[in-house]
């Protein structure tokens, strides 16, 4: 393989996920040029990675689409029937019941709309408590999953945790160039 080839191949891998051992193997170089070439290739890799995840989401997405779209069918059919039903014939519970469960299903499905809060290029804790502000009003209107809300919840406190590691070392580099000075 050609020069050209290898680096194309290798930012393949990489975004694949691979380690340098596998691809070292795989292309027969050292782990010193995989380091090498990941610094080099690092915008690369990271476009491709997000291509394929931008794949994955839209091919989700539509599956989530037809989803909804079906479960929105169902229930559509199930209200039809219950407002056509004499409730003296038919259990109503049992129509109950299935209007119930799609509309449930329904809702698991839902995806907001508003984005999410975004940060300015200098974040600081005000903002970050911000974020978690929005967070929690988005929860409680249902606009994203228990899942998604721990996921951000925790990336945030991690967020406003370093900030608070960041600021406490520059006070304390103050106060050593203060004593320091003495």
């Amino acid at each position: 393989m050609k020069p050209a080839e290898l680096k194309q191949e290798y930012i393949k891998l990489r975004a694949e996920g691979r380690a340098y051992s596998y691809i070292a193997d795989k292309l027969h170089i050292s782990k010193s040029t995989c380091t090498k070439w990941e610094k080099e290739l690092e915008a690369d890799i990271a476009q491709l990675k997000r291509e394929e995840l931008n794949t994955l989401y839209d091919a989700y997405h539509m599956k989530k689409e037809a989803r909804i779209k079906k479960l929105g069918d169902t229930l559509e059919k199930v209200e039809t029937a219950l407002d056509a039903t004499d409730l003296q014939e038919v259990a109503p519970e049992k129509l109950l019941d299935f209007k119930l469960k799609y509309t449930e299903a329904l809702q698991k499905e839902y995806v907001g709309t508003e984005p999410a809060f975004k940060f300015s290029s200098n974040i600081d804790a005000t903002e970050i408590v911000t974020a978690l502000g929005d967070l929690l009003n988005r929860v409680r209107a249902g606009e994203v999953t228990t899942e998604q809300a721990s996921r951000e919840s925790l990336i945030l406190s991690n967020l406003l945790r370093a900030y608070e590691t960041v600021e406490v070392k520059a006070k304390l580099e103050k106060l050593e160039a203060i004593v320091g000075g003495r």
